[in-house]
């Protein structure tokens, strides 16, 4: 691939398979090495600027090499954490215990993809001495199926909220419109709001929260609260 041709090759920030100015011989043969995992890899300077940008990176979140290559790293992330605190930013964690020579433990990033896709990954970083200080390898990997649904939860509330409907598909598999107050109630379900919260919150009886509620799980044809949460939320970004 001409634009994303970069398989362990460190790049140059013009995206060509140069290395980069800071790269030593040495420092070359080791990114080289990134390039024999399956994990997703992006190597960035002490400045956080992208050096390396692996296919299995390309293949996880959409960017071909030319597009990453010589920007900074939280450009591309833009990454969270559950509870919506930004992660990726000129001065995040990870490049300040780099600079101390210190890696960073194993962490979970929200992130999205270039086609808008919301994922979750767990990103791990070794660190390679370069002559001029040190070379931040993240290795990245898809967690997106197997985290809790917390944070999607959050991000489907906040749909909520600003009283926006969940998307619904049209192929059948949510084969009928929910009303506005079932839409106002699942809400709530998705905060972990309890029955007797959701009518005080409403005024309305619980009997008449826990009807709205079986509308929602027949009208989804799901058996559970937390399974109409996470099939709303699917259905909107799938």
């Amino acid at each position: 691939m001409s634009q994303g041709g970069h398989t362990g090759r460190p790049a140059g920030p013009d995206g060509s398979d140069e290395p980069g100015e800071r790269g030593s011989v040495g420092v070359q043969q080791a990114l080289r090495l990134f390039g024999n995992t399956t994990d997703g890899v992006m190597a960035v300077d002490r400045d956080g600027r992208v050096v390396l940008w692996t296919h299995a990176a390309e293949r996880l979140l959409g960017y071909v090499a030319s597009e990453v290559v010589g920007r900074r790293c939280y450009e591309i992330l833009r990454g969270s954490d559950e509870h919506g605190n930004v992660l990726c930013h000129l001065h995040c964690h990870v490049l300040t215990m780099a600079k101390r020579r210190r890696p960073a433990h194993a962490h979970d990033v929200w992130t999205r993809r270039k086609d808008g896709a919301e994922r979750w990954l767990n990103v791990s970083t070794v660190l390679v001495p370069d002559g001029e200080g040190t070379i931040v390898v993240h290795l990245m990997r898809d967690v997106t199926g197997s985290r809790t649904p917390q944070r999607a939860v959050e991000i489907l509330l906040r749909r909520f909220q600003a009283g926006a409907a969940p998307p619904l598909r049209t192929n059948g598999d949510l084969p009928a419109a929910l009303t506005a107050r079932e839409r106002e109630i699942l809400a709530f379900l998705a905060s972990g709001e309890s029955t007797r919260i959701i009518a005080r919150r409403l005024f309305i009886s619980t009997a008449t929260v826990r009807n709205h509620t079986q509308s929602i799980l027949v009208k989804l044809g799901v058996h559970s609260r937390l399974a109409a949460v996470a099939l709303a939320l699917r259905s909107g970004s799938g």
